[in-house]
């Protein structure tokens, strides 16, 4: 109890510390959940007992930014200064606001009460307290009953609570002064109301404050002294009904009673503890462990204000950064302030367009903190992962900050090493990325949906040149599902909006981007042999790469027609279009996801690192992508064939199913894509159907008839008439994926199973 009083105290020392949880460290489940709930940016042991020490140690991405590591920091002359932004602070910024002369005219009440009154805990947790002063060498109280000319309230024991003794400012009021909701958590169970339990309970009065840590507005009320509440509770209770019907859906306006009593599981006593409140509540909130796993009650962020302000862009050591400034302040940002830190949550918008290979927004993984400190910014301890955010921690006095993107690839081999891997990109996966940098970016591979360019990559080898009569022959040509025809309102690139697409508009693209090069093949008078010549290179007298012997080109130029190659990354080795599916695949979701876009790399090859249970394998493709709390962050892993590749087998799913199982579950929802060129054959599909359980549907199956049109299944919900068009998220394709291959039966647009 001592340590719960001690908590109690130093968080409503400081500005914002209501919104602290209370962790009880030797409830094993509940403690990492309430870490997990509250999105913590440090845990803070009470005492030195070595089972706290034990628990703090479980989070050592929870890294604690002080320096020397306490809260208080001795100031040399016998007095003290906060290391966290503290009350003091609140007052000297208010002080220079209305809203300070405004706390004055209201009154400021400091509450005293007996050491033996039944309801002191509750007093402490409703009116505030602060730390010894002879402790923590600040005196808290006295700062503030000099700031707001506060008012000295004596609590009798076993008095009747006036019923407007809530209705002033109290130590309380001053901790969560300026703080509102932001909209980036979204809301739980929030009902105001009552919580109804014991001020004597330890369990009781930690599960309140916590309750009351979420920002929801709640009375304690212990039925063994119910007549004290005589009173207030009329009061606080038409309050709470006035509060809730100011919300926007009628389910939330209703008043509750919290409780984590027995007499809560029975349908009596629900009416029992209903009746005690005559009517002014309509509904009972039963907690317990399973209500802090973030789907009931989920705290949300509370900060001072939001400032929008502009960066510049620069870079570091290769590495995009901006620097921006910490302007319009809402605290007091004097220098006398400098020890007391505070977060600055920041969301950069823009600045990255068209650099895949970097992020701004990595997904929130608070075991990369200290990955994403060293590599964001400067010191391993001053930077947290938030949800959609990332958490600077400042002190007070700071005048600016910056961030330094973050390279993608890094980013992918720390995320593999939570589930125990090592990785790198693969050859392919180097190919990939190179072919998605010539294309100036993964967009730019909406030029394979044409089915006539994969077929020229195909017919022609790395060495076998070709004329652009050729090309536009095979490009024009018909695919297995499609015609160019199918394609003559792709855009590949500008073009006037009543023109269409056609082959020679294709072929043009793809030798401006790089993948083709321009040269002519010469006839050698010496050896007879026929080789190939760059443009870049190319004169009216050339050696013959094959006999050396130098000879005049110039009849052979004027007579002849140019001849292209393969170049670049399409021709560094045969199989190179071993790349083609991985591109069009992550094209497709590059396009499709709509805000659910994503970071992604190419091919990576897997190591287990410490798990000998691990497979070593490589995955074509990782899109991940960032969900804002509670959801977890999407990965999705993938599996590609070009048409007439080899077959998908079980040694593939298994260890994409390995991959997918080790990342683990609370950070991850992750996805199997398994991408084909040419249709699934039935053992394929069954074997997919085993990434699938009766609770979670993983498996997505694409081939061209999805990757080739410009929405996923354009296509197939001709085919099917249960398919719409447009899938959002990896969860509608997972679904999709499993009406169209693994329900028990199929419903066609003819009407016939």
């Amino acid at each position: 109890m001592e340590g719960f009083r001690t908590a109690v105290r130093l968080s409503f020392a400081f500005w914002g510390g209501t919104f602290n949880p209370i962790i009880v460290a030797d409830r094993e489940g509940e403690a990492e959940s309430l870490v997990d709930l509250f999105r913590l940016d440090m845990v803070y042991p009470i005492t030195d007992s070595e089972e706290i020490q034990f628990f703090v140690k479980q989070f050592p991405y929870l890294i604690r930014p002080f320096f020397p590591d306490h809260l208080f920091l001795p100031d040399g002359w016998g007095g003290a200064r906060s290391h966290v932004l503290d009350i003091h602070n609140a007052l000297a910024h208010h002080s220079r606001q209305r809203t300070l002369e405004e706390l004055k005219q209201g009154g400021v009440h400091l509450h005293t009460w007996e050491p033996d009154d039944p309801l002191s805990d509750v007093f402490l947790m409703h009116f505030g307290g602060y730390p010894n002063s002879d402790e923590v060498k600040i005196d808290y109280r006295k700062i503030l009953k000099e700031a707001t000319s506060a008012s000295e309230i004596w609590v009798k024991a076993g008095q009747t609570l006036p019923a407007n003794i809530l209705e002033f400012a109290t130590s309380r009021s001053i901790s969560r002064l300026g703080l509102e909701r932001h909209y980036d958590v979204r809301a739980g169970w929030d009902y105001p109301g009552f919580f109804y339990g014991d001020a004597g309970n330890f369990d009781d009065l930690v599960c309140y404050w916590n309750l009351r840590a979420s920002d929801i507005p709640l009375l304690f009320v212990d039925p063994d002294h119910l007549a004290r509440y005589s009173e207030l509770l009329p009061r606080w209770g038409r309050a709470m009904q006035e509060m809730a019907s100011r919300r926007l859906h009628k389910f939330d306006q209703q008043v509750a009673v919290w409780t984590r009593t027995e007499e809560s599981n029975t349908r009596e006593g629900l009416a029992e503890i209903l009746a005690l409140f005559n009517g002014h509540a309509s509904t009972i909130c039963r907690v317990s462990e399973a209500s802090l796993n973030g789907f009931n009650v989920r705290p949300p962020m509370m900060c001072w204000s939001e400032v929008s302000t502009l960066g510049v862009m620069g870079s570091a050591s290769g590495h995009p950064r901006v620097s921006f400034a910490l302007d319009e302040k809402p605290f007091c940002g004097d220098n006398w302030f400098h020890t007391q830190h505070l977060v600055a949550s920041v969301n950069l918008i823009g600045g990255l367009y068209g650099d895949y290979q970097h992020t701004f927004s990595p997904p929130f993984l608070p075991e990369l903190n200290e990955f994403y400190a060293r590599t964001m910014h400067f010191e391993y301890n001053k930077l947290r992962s938030e949800s959609e955010r990332l958490g600077l921690i400042v002190d007070a006095a700071d005048e600016s900050s910056f961030i330094t993107a973050m390279p993608v690839a890094d980013l992918f081999e720390h995320v593999f090493e939570l589930a125990g891997f090592s990785s790198k990109l693969s050859a392919g996966g180097l190919i990939a990325r190179q072919l998605i940098t010539q294309l100036g970016g993964v967009d730019g591979a909406r030029v394979f949906k044409v089915p006539g360019v994969r077929q020229l990559l195909k017919t022609y080898g790395p060495t076998t040149p070709f004329t652009k009569k050729g090309a536009l022959t095979i490009i024009g040509s018909k695919g297995t599902d499609s015609t160019f025809k199918d394609h003559e309102n792709l855009y590949i690139e500008p073009r006037p909006h009543d023109t269409k697409l056609d082959p020679a508009a294709v072929f043009t693209y793809l030798v401006e981007k790089g993948l083709f090069r321009i040269g002519a093949e010469l006839t050698c008078p010496n050896c007879r042999m026929a080789s190939w010549t760059p443009l870049d290179v190319l004169k009216q007298r050339v050696a013959c790469e094959l006999c050396g012997k130098e000879f005049d080109a110039t009849r052979q130029l004027v007579n002849g027609e140019w001849h292209y190659r393969r170049s670049g990354v399409l021709g560094a080795e045969k199989n190179a279009q071993g790349a083609i599916p991985v591109v069009m695949t992550l094209q497709q979701f590059d396009i499709n996801l709509g805000l659910d876009k994503g970071i992604y790399s190419p091919s990576l090859n897997l190591r287990p690192k410490d798990r000998p249970d691990l497979p070593v394998c490589e995955v074509d493709f990782v899109w991940m992508i960032p969900r804002r709390y509670p959801d977890r962050t999407v990965v999705m892993i993938g599996e590609c064939k070009d048409s007439g590749m080899d077959t998908i087998n079980s040694e593939d799913i298994d260890h994409l199913r390995q991959v997918a199982d080790a990342l683990p579950e609370k950070r991850f929802e992750t996805f199997v894509v398994l991408a084909k060129l040419c249709p699934f054959t039935t053992e394929e599909i069954e074997l997919a159907r085993t990434l699938n359980d009766p609770y979670r549907q993983r498996a997505i199956l694409l081939t061209a008839r999805e990757l080739e049109p410009y929405h996923l299944y354009d296509r197939t919900k001709l085919e099917f008439n249960y398919i719409r068009e447009h899938a959002m998220s990896p969860q509608d394709l997972a679904a999709t994926s499993a009406r169209i291959y693994f329900p028990p039966t199929i419903w066609h647009k003819t009407g016939s199973y």
